[in-house]
């Protein structure tokens, strides 16, 4: 028996070790041509100066690059930014947010015929990757697909321009309080300054379970003190309805009147989900996805999310069925209804460029009570589950070499 238990703990650790494929972006950032090895052995083709080199490879391994020395590991996606005296190694996020940045060149560069925008280099892909690392000699698409979806999502994200509201209205339920419109059916809407900083705030510093998460960013610009996990950048907070002056609790009773209204019905304050704090670093997203499919007792019927802290750059929550974009302010309410059927209303978070993102999520049911929760009426199937599992495409990971988060 000893011996099969230790045979199987050798086969664990091995599975454990067992190493990762991932695309590696070397990006030369010197002045001069740069000769790379990986794994201390296999030499890599030059790289020119300025320019940068994709490749797939095996982790963890250690690339040598120039005299400096960089350990690589990550999941799917790396970057490695060679300077003169480190190596910069970064994750999926700045994959991501490279590619942005050659779009973004990409959309500056082109002009309009009339079959539509011309770019350098042919399409708008081939375009895309003769900026992005400094232009490589090997474009990856499926990266783009993975990470922007198609050319219309990366616009409505990084390119377009917010919503405009079609009709403003004043709040019964909030007095005091505007309510933007941006589309009638499915009603979706903005209270803008809707959440104060101090009421955010006393949320943080009155509920453990998010005051190691979000002390640092509620309103603030400070230096985090997050896991490197996303996972812990999430959590529910359960509402007491027996105290009602506690932070939570007062935040969820105006939140619940609020949505009340704009749905036109009255939506019960028990045995509602908890709500869901988030927050988002640079790089992070939520993408599209759907929260619920119309109005069928005890189901999701509308979704408000509140930022707590904007991004300050990046961050919109769009959707991308609609081309309809909504750039929050610290404080917004955002409210959306769901349609009806099986297309549910998809939305999405777009990358945090720059700051941080702080928001709280209240997703609502009718026909629920004390004697018949929410979770009587849940299968999930194809819709989000924030209790169960993290959504996050990544670990968030950015090192220079000899180790230590930046």
């Amino acid at each position: 028996m000893a011996r099969s238990h230790t045979c199987l703990l050798a086969a664990l650790a091995c599975a454990y070790a067992a190493p990762k494929r991932v695309t590696l972006a070397i990006v030369n950032e010197r002045a001069y041509k740069l000769q790379c090895s990986l794994g201390g052995a296999e030499k890599l083709p030059v790289i020119p100066a300025r320019t940068g080199k994709l490749l797939q490879t095996d982790v963890p391994t250690s690339l040598v690059c120039g005299g400096v020395t960089a350990e690589i590991d990550g999941d799917g996606y790396v970057v490695a930014r060679v300077g003169d005296d480190a190596i910069a190694v970064g994750d999926a996020n700045e994959f991501q947010l490279e590619l942005s940045r050659a779009a973004h060149k990409c959309d500056r560069d082109s002009f309009q015929g009339a079959h539509g925008n011309t770019y350098l280099g042919g399409s708008f892909q081939d375009c895309v990757w003769r900026y992005a690392f400094g232009g490589v000699d090997e474009a990856d698409p499926r990266a783009w697909r993975l990470f922007w979806q198609n050319e219309a999502y990366w616009r409505l994200c990084e390119v377009a321009a917010p919503s405009q509201a079609v009709r403003t209205f004043a709040s019964d339920a909030v007095p005091g309080q505007a309510i933007e419109v941006l589309r009638e059916k499915p009603f979706v809407a903005v209270a803008r300054g809707f959440a104060t900083r101090k009421q955010c705030q006393d949320i943080v510093d009155t509920t453990p379970a998010v005051s190691g998460l979000g002390r640092a960013h509620v309103g603030g610009t400070g230096e985090t003190s997050f896991s490197s996990s996303r996972e812990t950048l999430s959590t529910n907070l359960d509402i007491n309805w027996s105290e009602p002056d506690a932070p939570v609790t007062s935040m969820a009773a105006v939140t619940v009147e609020l949505a009340s209204e704009l749905l036109g019905e009255k939506i019960p304050y028990e045995a509602q989900e908890p709500i869901n704090f988030l927050h988002y670093k640079v790089g992070f997203e939520y993408k599209p996805h759907t929260d619920g499919a119309g109005r069928t007792k005890g189901k999701r019927v509308a979704t408000t999310l509140v930022y707590c802290e904007a991004a300050a750059e990046g961050g919109s929550t769009v959707f991308p069925g609609d081309d309809l974009k909504l750039s929050p302010g610290e404080g917004d309410l955002l409210f959306f209804e769901y349609k009806n059927g099986p297309q549910s209303t998809q939305h999405a978070a777009c990358p945090v460029i720059s700051g941080n993102k702080t928001t709280l999520t209240m997703w609502h049911r009718l026909g629920v009570s004390a004697d018949d929760p929410w979770y009587n009426y849940e299968q999930w199937g194809e819709f989000h589950n924030p209790h169960l599992r993290s959504v996050y495409k990544a670990q968030p990971f950015r090192a220079r070499a000899g180790g230590g988060e930046l």
